[in-house]
């Protein structure tokens, strides 16, 4: 630091010596050496403010903030740098007011929608310019008081927390798509491939999620059946897996699977375009659908088959949907649902698409051999398309018939059982 002093008083040094002794008297020269010593302060004050600025920006030092640390104790957050890959966040929130008459009691429940419940997704994607994709799916769903938990007896049934998705994957449109971990079987939404706008937050041919965990009742007690004992649409699962999508041959493509337990799956799709749903163009039309096959590895069933399609006809936006499925195996009489969706998408507001949508589920043999259970609803969506939300509402029907023939823990010989009556408004928003 001396040197620099030096350095910066030499001109005026230089200048005395020139002047001679008569100029050392000038009050010019005063002004000019307090002049220097100002600036020299000023430049040893920015000298320090520099030093500390980079200190400020130095990485941080475990030693010093060890709550930074990662789980494998190596690096700080901080210090991982992956410039390839892109880290997406979604989610959304589906929160409904449902009010429920069975015969017994009239109530109202404050529920998150299960037909398409909250959550939050984060996706590591690469961007690479050649060779296939990599990356990182990590989906948890974060559900209070879950449709298809709470109960007549049970309002607050708490907070459902679980991971739908914790996997990696690896895509070459040349090749495929190969995805490792926890995920979609090759099976699951093989029963609600759907084309009509009332299918995103509540009306899907799974018509026990708005509120399957409901009790039937006889008119004085619950008869301890809910509705999601009665009503199946036989979907596949999540699941821990190894999972192989074939290239796209045309509108068609082929996956299998294999997951724990000794679980597999398989399907094939028509306009599913790696869970896309693209769908098909036909002339005037567009069409999507699915089949699937999978082992449970259930004592009562062998194998489950799944299939659903829909017709979307684009100049009026009307669509047909069906879906159907049953378990193959050992209990009985054979468990199977059919499901038959009309829909209309318009446009009757500058701010975002309408959706109606009327179906009809028949299901046999759920909770027991001879039980059979119908369902009829009406439901509306409404997009506010500037801001990602989906105002919905719906009216649906529960109701069973039991098999005085067929005793079970569930049904214990009766064969009276009270209808439901469901009302819903709700709203989504997807971020």
């Amino acid at each position: 630091m001396t040197t620099v002093t030096t350095r910066s008083a030499l001109p005026g040094l230089l200048l005395l010596l020139l002047a001679g002794a008569a100029a050392a008297e000038d009050p010019r020269v005063d002004a000019l050496v307090e002049r220097l010593e100002r600036q020299e302060a000023e430049i040893q004050a920015l000298r320090q403010e520099v030093q500390e600025l980079r200190e400020s920006a130095a990485p941080v030092h475990r030693a010093e903030h060890p709550e930074y640390r990662r789980e494998d104790g190596q690096y700080p957050v901080t210090d991982y740098d992956a410039p390839r890959i892109r880290i997406d966040i979604a989610g959304q929130i589906n929160q409904a007011f449902t009010f429920a008459a069975d015969g017994k009691d009239a109530k109202g429940y404050f529920v998150d929608n299960d037909a398409s419940g909250s959550r939050l997704r984060f996706a590591g994607v690469s961007t690479f310019a050649e060779g296939p994709q990599v990356g990182t799916t990590l989906e948890i769903a974060f559900s209070p008081n879950n449709s298809f938990d709470v109960d007549q007896e049970n309002e607050r049934a708490g907070d459902f927390i679980a991971v739908r998705r914790a996997e990696l994957w690896a895509r070459d449109d040349r090749f495929g798509r190969l995805m490792f971990g926890h995920g979609s079987a090759a099976a699951d939404n093989t029963a609600e491939f759907d084309l009509s706008l009332v299918s995103g937050p509540i009306m899907t041919s799974g018509v026990e999620f708005v509120a399957g965990g409901l009790l039937f009742s006889d008119g004085s007690d619950f008869t301890g059946v809910r509705i999601e004992d009665a009503f199946f649409n036989f979907d596949g699962n999540r699941m821990g897996r190894i999972r192989y999508d074939t290239p796209m041959f045309g509108p068609v493509q082929l996956s299998v699977s294999a997951g724990s337990d000794q679980r597999y799956d398989a399907a094939l799709t028509l306009g599913g375009d790696y869970d896309h749903w693209s769908g098909v163009d036909l002339p005037g039309f567009t069409a999507l659908g699915a089949v699937g096959i999978s082992r449970p590895n259930d004592d009562d069933e062998d194998y489950r088959f799944t299939a659903s399609g829909s017709l979307l006809h684009d100049a009026s936006g009307v669509s047909l949907t069906v879906s159907s499925g049953f378990d193959g195996g050992t209990r009985g009489d054979t468990p199977y649902s059919l499901y038959g969706k009309l829909g209309w998408d318009t446009r009757l507001v500058s701010f975002g698409q309408t959706g109606f949508g009327v179906d009809y589920d028949w299901n046999e043999n759920l909770a027991a051999d001879g039980d059979q259970s119908q369902s009829v609803g009406i439901a509306a969506v409404q997009v506010l398309e500037n801001y990602g939300i989906e105002l919905y509402t719906q009216f649906r029907w529960y109701s069973v018939d039991g098999d005085d023939s067929s005793c079970s823990p569930f049904f214990a010989c009766q064969d009276d059982f009270d209808d439901i009556f469901l009302g819903t408004l709700g709203t989504r928003v997807r971020f």
